[in-house]
């Protein structure tokens, strides 16, 4: 990550979850399933797993995963 560069945030909107698990399999090592079926995820993306991010994000049908930087983009 560059020195300015601000961590890739997750925000999971839950209501529109439903439950595909799409996003676990594009992004496993980001992307979890808890006991009701629903994603979940850490506030922000671990280094060096932005591609998993964003593969899981653009994989889930319901668009219910959002993917920012603090810096706008």
């Amino acid at each position: 990550m560059a020195v300015n560069e601000q961590p890739l945030r997750i925000t999971i909107d839950r209501s529109k979850c439903c439950g595909y698990t799409l996003c676990a399999s594009e992004g496993p090592d980001v992307y979890s399933i808890d006991d009701q079926g629903y994603a979940f995820a850490p506030a922000t993306v671990p280094a060096g797993l932005e591609e998993q991010a964003r593969r899981g994000a653009a994989a889930c049908p319901d668009s219910a995963i959002t993917l920012t930087r603090d810096d706008g983009a």
